[in-house]
């Protein structure tokens, strides 16, 4: 009975270490992508087409896309990234509009943007 006690008591142990070691694994990863993650730092604000309002959008992350809610008829880059802007709500790359460097000011007419990405 002993000798069963210590292979289960073994076995548990293993198991636990190897819980444990996948478990380090898994937040060394997540890690690793917290610290590539980028945000452009500070705020992109454009007005809306559908209202006039303006929106802004705060330290927005590189290569998220975001949906410019009612469209854009003019947009302020005030990001330390490149803002490329789509006519599109997916930032497709064959919808491509235009790109707000920083600081840049744009303003629209026809084609209005419906997207933007960073970085």
């Amino acid at each position: 009975m002993r000798a069963l006690m210590r292979v289960l008591t073994g076995e548990r142990t293993a198991r636990s270490v190897l819980v444990a070691g996948a478990a380090l694994s898994l937040f060394t990863a997540m890690a690793g992508l917290c610290t590539d993650a980028q945000a452009a730092t500070g705020s992109f604000s454009y007005q809306r087409a559908d209202t006039g309002g303006i929106t802004t959008i705060d330290n927005p992350p590189d290569h998220f896309c975001f949906i410019l809610s009612g469209e854009a008829l003019s947009v302020h880059n005030g990001t330390n990234s490149t803002a490329i802007l789509y006519e599109d709500a997916e930032c497709d790359p064959n919808q491509f509009l235009d790109a707000a460097q920083p600081g840049q000011t744009l303003r629209f007419g026809v084609r209005l943007p419906l997207s933007v990405r960073f970085g």
